[in-house]
């Protein structure tokens, strides 16, 4: 997904240059870093992003930037290609009242995430066992949860089944169903309603 400013990708670069370490492998790929509008502006976030994967020596071998936007009818591309699923965010009301669509994606694709707590997802997460949920800002609990998720075959195979099971309270005919009865109950808005 894109990097905004509400997110928190540092701690995430940080924690992947430490796991780089020991894990010569892993990759942390940013989808979309320009705005496909043109008129929107980069968010400070990018670039501070960018300079600290530098600084850090990870950018382009660890830490990949998509300098453009993935098209929403190719995105499942890169999804497909993944092993986990990442979304990092700061600790505030944004997060609290955040349903976080690109955590969608990641359960139609199977893959075992490493979420920020404090949200729906994160929530979700813990719950039913599809990944690991971590503190906001603690790059050694990030780390951990990353090798957890990428490595453990025990795990990754747990997550992916339950993933499947839990995946289908979000389909949209599962979704719609209370917007539905309602309808049902009390019309459509041009309708008279239902005595």
């Amino acid at each position: 997904g894109g990097l905004y400013n509400w997110f928190d990708p540092l701690p995430l670069i940080r924690a992947v240059a430490k796991l780089s370490q020991s894990e010569k492998r892993v990759k942390l790929f940013f989808q979309g870093t320009k705005h496909p509008h043109p008129g929107v502006p980069e968010m400070p976030i990018v670039e501070q992003s960018r300079a600290l994967a530098k600084e850090l020596g990870v950018e382009g071998s660890h830490v990949i930037f998509n300098d453009s936007w993935v098209d929403y009818a190719t995105r499942h591309n890169s999804l497909l290609e993944a092993d986990a699923g990442v979304s990092t965010h700061r600790s505030h009301l944004e997060t609290e009242f955040a349903f976080r669509t690109r955590v969608l994606d990641y359960l139609w694709a199977e893959l075992p995430m490493v979420l920020t707590e404090g949200d729906h997802f994160a929530d979700l997460v813990e719950k039913e066992n599809l990944g690991v949920v971590v503190p906001a800002d603690d790059v050694d609990a990030l780390a951990a949860a990353l090798k957890k998720v990428l490595t453990n075959e025990t795990f990754r195979t747990k997550a992916k089944a339950n993933i499947r099971k839990v995946r289908e309270r979000y389909r949209w005919a599962n979704t719609l169903q209370p917007l539905l009865r309602y309808v049902a109950k009390v019309g459509a808005p041009d309708e008279p309603p239902v005595a």
